[in-house]
């Protein structure tokens, strides 16, 4: 790596921690009562590598606005080549979402959206009990917050899960916020990445499809990560 590898990587990374700051505190303004530091911090993970993507772009941005790009293309650098630094800025962040996950205090059930069926609400003291998110509403209108209860049937997924689904995202959007592709087709393959996350997650977390689908959730960013690369690559 070389000095602008290096200069590339600093701006990229110090961007990633700025803006997963403002998404932390994003989270704890709006979330819904009763969430835990736990299920923010699983959360977070998962956006983070998003969030380095956002920081890959607003650093290229600017990096071809100067002209820097084109030089390096000028000198016979590859399309990789130019990109090093902030590939390498958006993995380290993909690690700091697997250590997230994989901490103790991670609460990894709000990754996987489960709607359980059955009763919700019981009556402890004269107020009710809804034992998904602990609230106790009294007759005078009072909203207290008590005990959480795993719903019954309901099946909490293992940190391994979570991993399956975070780790592919975390090795795979550093390239793939690099790679050198237009606006339109970097939206549809968001777009097609987001759509696909989400039927993943609400499947395993049913029991329609086995954890280890979830490594599939990368899988449209992977493949436009490596046309948009071999499309530019020198003759």
């Amino acid at each position: 790596m070389h000095a602008y590898d290096r200069l590339l990587g600093r701006r990229c990374l110090g961007l990633s921690v700025l803006l997963a700051l403002v998404a932390l505190g994003i989270a704890a303004a709006t979330d819904e009562p009763g969430s835990t530091l736990g299920t923010r911090l699983a959360r977070l993970a998962a956006l983070l590598p998003a969030i380095a993507v956002v920081a890959q772009q607003i650093v290229l941005a600017q990096s071809r606005a100067r002209g820097e790009l084109a030089a390096l293309s000028a000198l016979g650098c590859s399309p990789l080549g130019q990109v090093r630094g902030v590939v390498l800025a958006g993995v380290l962040v993909g690690l700091g979402a697997l250590v997230a996950v994989a901490l103790p205090g991670s609460d990894v059930r709000a990754l996987f959206p489960v709607v359980p069926g059955g009763r919700s609400f019981g009556l402890v003291e004269g107020a009710l009990w809804d034992p998904r998110s602990g609230a106790l509403y009294s007759p005078d209108g009072a909203i207290s917050f008590g005990e959480v209860r795993e719903p019954e049937g309901a099946a909490a997924p293992s940190r391994s899960a979570a991993l399956g689904f975070v780790a592919p995202l975390a090795c795979v959007a550093p390239f793939w916020g690099a790679a050198p592709m237009g606006l339109a087709s970097r939206l549809a393959g968001a777009c097609a990445a987001f759509a696909l996350a989400v039927l993943l997650l609400h499947a395993v977390a049913a029991r329609r499809l086995p954890a280890a689908c979830l490594v599939l959730g990368a899988l449209p960013l992977a493949l436009q990560a490596v046309r948009a690369f071999r499309a530019r690559r020198p003759a």
